[in-house]
């Protein structure tokens, strides 16, 4: 009797001390459920935490050869009233895709063979050009040039006086640029004067052609 009396004392005392053991953080009462939590936000009463984003600012790590080109283009033309003759040479800042800035100066040269006239023309212009391909490519350039122009022109006896036009163009154009290397290549391209004036302009049509190389 007396170790029954025992063993019940002993199983009374277990279930109070469990009994009185504080609950767990991780018990299941004291769980946020989210309901409660998307109430709490439609009410105003809790502010939803916000992403930060960052700025995520991509760093070209081209080395400069790699984003500069070097260009040299040409035209010439020879008809029954002159011959033309022009030259530039132009430097490009390359971006990572598609587009090329730059700017260089620009000689031209005519002769006329009626009065056997030599005239020069000499100036600069700047550039865009986009490649949409990987040999086709679109273009546009404003061209200024300080260019020497007739004046007084007879035949018999020869003779002439010139003097000096401020001439600008607008070129809207294509073209082909053919690799022959990682960076040299041929190009060809064919450009419209929007600006072209007959009576002024040193180019022989508002139509012209370039050919030239790049490096």
């Amino acid at each position: 009797m007396k170790r029954l009396t025992f063993l019940v004392a002993i199983i009374i005392t277990c279930m109070t001390a469990h009994s009185q053991q504080p609950v767990r953080p991780d018990s299941t009462a004291n769980l946020i459920k989210p309901d409660s939590v998307k109430r709490a936000v439609e009410t105003g009463q809790v502010q939803p935490v916000k992403k930060q984003h960052t700025a995520h600012v991509r760093k070209d790590t081209r080395p400069l050869k790699d984003r500069i080109d070097w260009d040299f283009n040409t035209s010439f033309w020879v008809n029954t009233q002159q011959v033309f003759f022009n030259a530039s040479i132009l430097i490009s800042y390359k971006f990572p895709k598609t587009f090329s800035v730059g700017a260089g100066p620009v000689y031209v040269f005519t002769y006329r063979k009626d009065v056997e006239a030599s005239l020069n023309g000499i100036g600069g212009q700047v550039f865009a050009k986009a490649r949409l391909l990987k040999f086709f490519y679109l273009w546009t350039a404003y061209q200024g040039l300080s260019n020497q122009y007739l004046t007084e022109v007879t035949v018999s006896p020869v003779s002439f006086t010139w003097n000096h036009r401020y001439v600008d163009s607008w070129f809207v154009g294509a073209g082909f640029n053919i690799r022959l290397g990682r960076r040299f290549g041929i190009n060809i391209s064919a450009l419209y004067d929007f600006l072209y004036d007959k009576s002024e302009s040193p180019y022989y049509n508002a139509f012209i052609y370039q050919f030239g190389f790049s490096f």
